[in-house]
């Protein structure tokens, strides 16, 4: 068994860190991913997202919040994919060409341009999410990135990326988490609320 003490100390320090964590979010990054979200939908366009380990679980979070948490019967749906939910199209591109490929291969089917990568990792430095964003602006998509502090060699293929100021891998993914939720919030209003207004001048 380990210490009180020492089990009180790391507990105290996840939420030390974790709130300073949150009050040096940059939510300018945030709206600005917002804004891409809007503009894909706006344009009937497709958001990807991929990611590994706990970024994975995350990619797929986001994407079923988004395609059906901002859902209004009154405007299409947010159309989202997770590259990391098909398990069959993993595999088979891991065995057959190399697990760097498991998610720009499925990209570079499905991308076109005008959708949007969400690409998701703390080091930034994940060789198969960099190969999905190198695919993504060869496809003139538009990406972005929730990264960790630093960004890594990811920031520089984002158009908008978003930091994790966090010190340890545990308090970045939940503030990765943090700001889907924030995303899908964000999307809710704006579809339901453009919606309304749809309505509004319909009606006039």
């Amino acid at each position: 068994m380990y210490p009180a003490s020492d089990s009180h100390r790391e507990i105290t320090n996840y939420v030390e860190n974790l709130r300073r964590a949150v009050d040096a979010l940059s939510q300018p990054d945030v709206l600005q991913i917002a804004r891409f979200l809007e503009d894909t939908h706006r344009a009937r366009r497709t958001v990807y997202l991929c990611g590994n380990g706990g970024s994975a679980a995350t990619a797929s979070h986001l994407a079923i919040d988004l395609s059906k948490s901002t859902r209004s019967p009154l405007a299409p749906p947010l159309r989202a994919i997770s590259l990391v939910d098909h398990v069959p199209a993993l595999t088979a591109w891991a065995n057959d060409a190399s697990y760097d490929d498991v998610f720009s291969s499925q990209l570079a089917g499905l991308g076109t341009s005008g959708d949007l990568l969400i690409a998701i990792s703390t080091s930034g430095d994940s060789p198969n999410v960099l190969e999905a964003l190198r695919c993504a602006r060869q496809l003139e998509m538009r990406t972005a990135g929730l990264l960790g502090p630093t960004g890594g060699r990811a920031a520089g293929l984002c158009d908008v990326w978003v930091a994790a100021p966090a010190p340890h891998i545990e308090e970045q993914e939940d503030l990765h988490m943090s700001v889907a939720h924030m995303l899908t919030r964000h999307m809710r209003a704006v579809i339901r609320n453009g919606c309304h207004d749809a309505v509004a001048v319909a009606a006039r």
